[in-house]
């Protein structure tokens, strides 16, 4: 192996090998914020001690962006239930 390939296997790891934070609260939520008048994000995250996931969809009002935030937020799929997700409107 040249010595870029072992440094970076070394870097992996030690980044592998920090512990974790036991305590660390669990963030789920469905966030709605304003970037301009006719730009709105709606941004889903999920912060848990196995993982983190968030996506994000853009709309045009603001209307838009909450009626699908709401939606989202009564969802059960079976995989993801967004019914435990906090809503925030910002």
């Amino acid at each position: 192996m040249d010595k870029v390939r072992i440094h970076r296997e070394m870097l992996k790891r030690a980044w592998l090998s920090i512990p974790r934070d036991e305590d660390k609260v669990e963030i789920r939520e469905i966030t709605v914020k304003s970037h301009q008048d006719d730009w709105h994000i709606v941004k889903i995250t999920t912060d848990a001690k196995s993982h983190y996931h968030s996506s994000s969809s853009g709309f045009n009002t603001l209307s838009e962006a909450i009626a699908y935030a709401k939606q989202r937020n009564s969802e059960n799929n079976g995989v993801n239930d967004y019914t435990k997700y906090k809503l925030v409107i910002n």
